[in-house]
Order: structure tokens, then C-alpha cells, then sequence
């Protein structure tokens, strides 16, 4: 017998994931000092039931070795604990807690941010907890642009059910740490012992799957995408992170008692190859429930604009907390005025440049396509209107590319498929669009420079007389272009002269198909 409070027991085994039949068992052999024979005819259990359940209890407490070593082995630790929490217990106040068992010292949440405030996600929360815990998945991603609180739902799912795992442990990518550092930092917390250094990343992937079978483990990556390749299709790895892809794939086929999860703005090329029973993906989207509790919090009536204004910016808390702000700090509450006097603010801007930023050229030149059709349009109808050299095929893998991005919006209508942009999206794209069809007209106005031509050859400035759309491309245009070069009657004539000189030479030229010509007449018109 040890001198071991019943207690005591029960609070360390749950923490270590020992199921009540195991502690039944172990209290027994433990605490009584009886034996397997006894415990059995005590509990009416077969001997083999009894030792399938020590044997259990052994592994989640990680007691190796064969015989009856182990319960001396599991009785020393367990006496070293009951004796640290008592020694640490001696120096608190009379009114204080005493501390729990080594469960806090189990969970390790680094970069995790603190979640004050939480509202909604109630559907993702049942879902996660299906495929986490009853499903027992080894993988499960969180997809969604940014913004979308994929970071919070990981944070308040693993917090909610911590005591469900022997360990929890959260780590960020956002500085791109190469995964042999992750598996170093992730071995070291997780194993009771050290283990010999890996000389090859195999070797220390097979280190971590035997530690996460032999323990029941969550294991959290936020900011996936910050390893994948920049300025390329979306969801491949950058150079130095194709390790990561083995490690990933591991953890996904071969079986084990433990879950990664993954909260990224770009889905992995490879995971829908390894969806199935055990690998899971969920799309964080836009939610009106929270965006009206985030006005509410902040003092406002969620009236019609404020509605209209919540769906332009899809539902995108973060977003919405950010121009909550504005309104109340430059437009004195009113959210009419705001609607009124902006197209996309600076700060919610910079929810969209990131991620821009890591396009491709071809993803880019779509999302353009996308962004002036302002409607929904099949593949077949965008194949008809690009320029440039698209196959089907390439076609699609862009358009799969920039979904794996979150950044279009699929819908179905008479059997086929219609793409389109989130308003916020759409806006963006947009912005971008007239920034660089600006800086296009300036070099050909101040330089002559055909050379730089590109967006003007490939898209139509079409006349607002002409277009049915809500935003004209043209006039957006124009309206920067005056702002920079217009600004007397001396530039407004050199810019008519050096279009018009420009409009001749392009003439005098063959350019089937392009939209060159057709666009400088246009913008030529609404100078004049």
C-alpha cells in the first residue's frame, strides 16, 4: 500500500487521460496493494481484463519496461508528485487554492492569444468537438480569410477541452520556423524523458507519431500559410517547408491517439487528397450573429445601414470591428455618412494586402476579370472574355487555386457553377486594378511607354453610359487620373496630345482582340 489520498489519484489519472475503469483498476493494485487474481474477483473481470487496463494506464503515464517493475516504477512518480504539490501547497496563504495537479504545466500556449470576449461559432464548436473527440481525427484544418476568427475558434475549442488530452500544446508559424525547430520544441515538451537528438527530419517525425500514440495529444498550428510558397498557386510549400508536407501526411495516414490543428488562409494543395474519416476541414466564414454583437458591444443599433454595411464587408468580424471604430471616432456614430464617403477604408485594406500580395500573376489578372464583372460568371463565359492564353484546364487550376485562398465565392444556378467576389473582395480588387491602370496611363502620358502596357491591353474601361454595373471602372479611372495630372489646363493638354500621339502609333499597328485602342479612345472622350 502507499499513503497515496484517493483524491489525490483520481486528479493526476484524469489529467494523464486514464479512463474511470482503468483508475477502478489501478486504485486496487495501487492503493490496496491487491492483486491481479483479487482485482478481478473483486470487480468480475477476467485476469486479462485487469492487465489490458494497468497496461493501458502504464502507457499513459509513459512507465516503460517489462514485469512487475512498473507499478514501482508509476508508485515513485506519483509519490514525486503527491510530495511536490504538498511542499508547493506549504507556502500558500491560508485563503488560497491549492494547486491542481501538473495539468497546467501539461499545456503549453505560447503565441496563443487571450480570448476576453467570444460570441457565436456555436455550430463550429459542436462540429469540432464531433470530429476531435468522438471521431477521434488525427487532422483537422481551419480554412478562411483573415479575419474570419479562425485563430479564436482554435483557441476557445482547445481551451474548452483541455483536460480531454494528456497534452496541449499551440506554436505560430507567422516567423516561418522550419519544421526540424517545431518537432525539437514539440519532443521536448512531450516526452518525460529526453529523447537522442535527430539527425534527419525522418527520424524526428518517427519520434513525435510514437509519442503522439502513446499519448493523447493536441497539437495546434496557427498561421499556416506563412510557410507556403509566395507569389505562386496557392496551398504549395515555400522554399525550406517541403518538410512539412511529410509531417503533415503522417500524421494523417498512420494511426495514432492524438489531433493537429491546422488554422490557415490557404488550404494545403495536398489536403483534399487526405481528406476522409480521420482528416477534416472546416471553412470559417462570415457571421452575422457576431458582427451585430460586436455593434451591440459598442453601443450602436443595428439598423439597415449598419446591416447593409456588415454584408458589403462579408460578415468579416474583425473587419467589422475595425470600421465600427471608424464610424464612431470620424463619423460621430453616423453610419450613413460612412457609406456615403468611402469605398474601402486603410485599415481594412490591410486585411486584403497580405494576401494579395502572395498571388500569382495569372490569379491576380483573374481576380481582376472577377472583380470588374461585379455579378457572378461560369468558367465558360470568363474563357470567352480573357486575352491571355488560358487553357481549361489552367483555368481551372487557377480558379481552384483562388478558392483554396478563400477568396471567391462558388454558386450554382440551372446546373452551373458561377464564381464571384465577397463586395469587400471585389472592392479591393478594384482599388488595385485602378491603382495600376493609373500607373500605366502616367508612364504612357509622361514616357510614351507602350512597353508597359499590360491591364490596358487585357481589360475594357467601359463608359458608364454603357455599363449597368454599380461601380464604373472607367470613371473610378478618371477620377484619379485627374487627381494627379490634371490639374491645369497645360496637363490636361499634353496628356490629350501624348494619348492621342499614342492612340495613332497603336493604329497604324495590328493588335486583334486587345481592348488598347478601344480604352485610350474612351478615356480620350471623358478627358473632353
Amino acid at each position: 500500500m502507499t499513503l497515496i489520498p484517493q483524491n489525490f489519484l483520481k486528479q493526476v489519472a484524469s489529467s494523464y487521460g486514464v479512463s474511470d475503469t482503468e483508475l477502478e483498476v489501478l486504485s486496487k493494485a495501487l492503493l490496496e496493494g491487491e492483486s491481479i487474481a483479487t482485482i478481478a474477483t473483486q470487480l468480475k473481470l477476467k485476469p486479462e481484463t485487469v492487465r489490458k487496463r494497468l497496461g493501458e494506464t502504464y502507457r499513459k503515464f509513459q512507465i516503460l519496461g517489462k514485469g512487475p517493475g512498473k507499478m514501482a516504477k508509476l508508485q515513485q512518480l506519483l509519490v514525486a508528485l503527491y510530495q511536490e504539490q504538498s511542499q508547493s501547497e506549504e507556502f500558500l496563504p491560508q485563503t488560497a487554492e491549492p494547486k491542481t495537479s501538473s495539468l497546467i504545466s501539461r499545456q503549453d500556449w505560447n503565441a496563443a492569444p487571450d480570448v476576453e470576449t467570444f460570441y457565436g461559432r456555436t455550430k463550429e464548436l459542436s462540429q469540432l468537438s464531433q470530429w476531435t473527440l468522438t471521431n477521434r481525427c488525427r487532422l483537422v484544418a481551419l480554412l478562411g480569410m483573415g479575419g474570419m476568427g479562425k485563430t479564436t475558434l482554435a483557441v476557445k475549442f482547445a481551451k474548452q477541452n483541455a483536460d480531454k488530452f494528456d497534452f496541449v500544446i499551440w506554436r505560430s508559424l507567422r516567423q516561418k520556423i522550419p519544421l526540424r525547430s517545431i518537432l525539437t520544441d514539440l519532443i521536448q515538451f512531450l516526452s518525460p524523458q529526453p529523447l537522442s537528438n535527430f539527425e534527419d527530419i525522418e527520424t524526428g517525425i518517427s519520434q513525435l507519431m510514437e509519442i503522439l500514440r502513446s499519448n493523447r495529444c493536441l497539437l495546434v498550428l496557427d498561421d499556416v500559410e506563412m510557410i507556403l510558397s509566395c507569389q505562386d498557386l496557392a496551398g504549395y510549400y515555400g522554399d525550406g517547408f517541403t518538410d512539412y508536407g511529410k509531417f503533415i501526411q503522417r500524421i494523417a495516414e498512420e494511426p495514432h491517439q492524438s489531433c493537429l490543428i491546422l488554422a490557415s488562409s490557404e488550404k494545403l494543395k495536398d489536403l483534399g487528397q487526405l481528406e476522409g474519416q480521420k482528416v477534416r476541414s472546416l471553412q470559417v466564414i462570415g457571421s452575422e450573429e457576431i458582427s451585430q454583437k460586436i455593434l451591440a458591444e459598442r453601443g450602436f443599433v443595428v439598423s439597415k445601414d449598419w446591416v447593409s454595411l456588415i454584408e458589403r464587408y462579408g460578415c468579416n468580424p474583425l473587419a467589422v470591428k475595425i470600421i465600427s471604430g471608424m464610424v464612431q471616432e470620424l463619423y460621430a456614430g453616423q453610419v450613413g455618412d460612412f457609406i456615403k464617403n468611402t469605398l474601402l477604408m486603410g485599415d481594412v485594406r490591410s486585411l486584403l494586402d497580405q494576401p494579395f500580395q502572395r498571388l500569382s500573376v495569372a490569379e491576380k489578372e483573374l481576380m481582376y476579370w472577377l472583380a470588374l464583372e461585379q455579378q457572378p460568371i461560369n468558367l465558360s463565359q470568363l474563357q470567352e472574355k480573357i486575352l491571355f492564353p488560358l487553357s481549361a484546364s489552367e483555368l481551372l487550376e487557377i480558379v481552384g487555386s483562388l478558392g483554396r485562398r478563400s477568396l471567391i465565392e462558388k454558386s450554382q444556378k440551372q446546373g452551373q457553377i458561377y464564381f464571384s467576389l465577397q463586395p469587400v473582395v471585389m472592392k479591393y480588387a478594384i482599388e488595385q486594378f485602378v491603382y495600376q491602370v493609373d500607373e500605366e496611363l502616367v508612364r504612357l502620358i509622361k514616357n510614351q511607354d507602350l512597353e508597359g502596357i499590360r491591364l490596358l491591353k487585357l481589360y475594357p474601361l467601359e463608359p458608364s453610359e454603357n455599363s449597368k454595373k454599380h461601380y464604373s471602372i472607367l470613371d473610378l479611372v478618371m477620377n484619379r487620373l485627374r487627381s494627379r495630372l490634371f490639374t491645369n489646363a497645360r496637363g490636361l493638354n499634353l496628356a490629350i496630345k501624348r494619348l492621342e500621339e499614342s492612340l495613332s502609333n497603336l493604329q497604324e499597328q495590328f493588335f486583334e482582340g486587345e481592348y488598347i485602342t478601344q480604352n485610350l479612345e474612351n478615356i480620350i472622350s471623358a478627358i473632353h
